[in-house]
């Protein structure tokens, strides 16, 4: 669930802020009553830039193809043969 927080709070709360952000929380910061930024994780934020990777989506989704269908080696067996 995402948080609003009005720039000057956000300030004085910082600490409190960046520790929910840690747990998995969202802040929106406001200014002006206007929503100009949000606060998330790393991991989030990582998240989100692959989801908007077009190819490298369509790679996920034909490698889980892949691996349903059987086409493919354990990296054992692959350092194995070389």
């Amino acid at each position: 669930m995402d948080k609003v927080v009005g720039v000057v709070d956000a300030r004085s709360h910082l600490k409190k802020i960046l520790n929910d952000v840690n747990k998995g929380l969202r802040y929106i910061i406001t200014s002006r009553s206007k929503p100009k930024a949000v606060l998330l994780s790393i991991e989030e934020l990582e998240t989100l830039e692959i989801m908007a990777d077009k190819n490298l989506m369509r790679e996920i989704v034909e490698a889980k193809e892949d691996i349903k269908a059987g086409r493919y080696t354990t990296y054992e067996k692959y350092f194995k043969e070389k």
